[in-house]
Formats: structure tokens, sequence, C-alpha cells
């Protein structure tokens, strides 16, 4: 049952982590006042950070080894990705870089879905 609680929560952290960045990236492609807001960025990092809480927990209670289990790994290294894009679209100026970068993350968030249900290595 433990398990399943922080599974769940997981989940919704990850959702409400997915739909944070892109109300953030859509805000900076326009006047970015919604990206600016203090409570929106404090939450979405927030929010990040209870998500990779909540991966150690699940990682711990399942007794899971991400150099065991490839999709895990994979996963991992997206997520970093993930975080890593979302820092430097923050930082462009270009709306042209910005909606490259956010192509881009929509298909690494997409992975993580992918291999988060499948739980099968694409890559590695």
């Amino acid at each position: 049952m433990e398990y399943l609680a922080v599974k769940h929560t997981h989940m919704a952290i990850a959702v409400l982590s997915i739909v944070l960045f892109y109300v953030r990236s859509f805000s900076r492609m326009g006047s970015g006042t919604i990206a600016k807001n203090k409570v929106v960025f404090i939450g979405s990092h927030a929010t990040d950070t209870f998500l990779l809480i909540s991966a150690f927990a699940l990682m711990a209670i399942a007794k899971m080894n991400p150099l065991e289990q490839m999709w895990l790994l994979e996963k991992i290294i997206l997520v970093v990705a993930y975080i890593v894009l979302g820092v430097i679209a923050s930082k462009q100026q270009k709306t042209s870089i910005k909606v490259v970068l956010l192509v881009v993350t929509t298909a690494v968030i997409a992975l993580i879905g992918k291999l988060a249900v499948t739980k099968t290595a694409l890559f590695l």
C-alpha cells in the first residue's frame, strides 16, 4: 500500500510539474508576467523538488537500482535533460529558439512518460 500511495503522489506531482513548465514556457513567449510571478516560480521549483524526493522514495521502497534497471537509468538521464533544457530555454531571448527548445523538451517529456509506463529501455 505504501508503494502505491507514493507512486500516485509521484504521478500527480509529475503532472503538476509539467503543467507549471508549460505555463512558465508559454508565459515567457509572451509578456513573461506569469513566469516572473514569485508564487509560480517558487511553486514550480518546490514541485520539482518534491518530484525528485518522491522518485527517490519509490526507488527505495521498490529496492530499484538504476544500474540494474536500464529503463530507470534512461529515465533519470532524461529527467536531467528536461531540467537542463528548461534552464536553457528560460535564458533565451529569441522566441524561435524558445519554440525549438519547447518542442525538444516536449519530446523528452513524452519519452519519460513512455519509460514510466512501459519500463522498457529505449536506448541503453
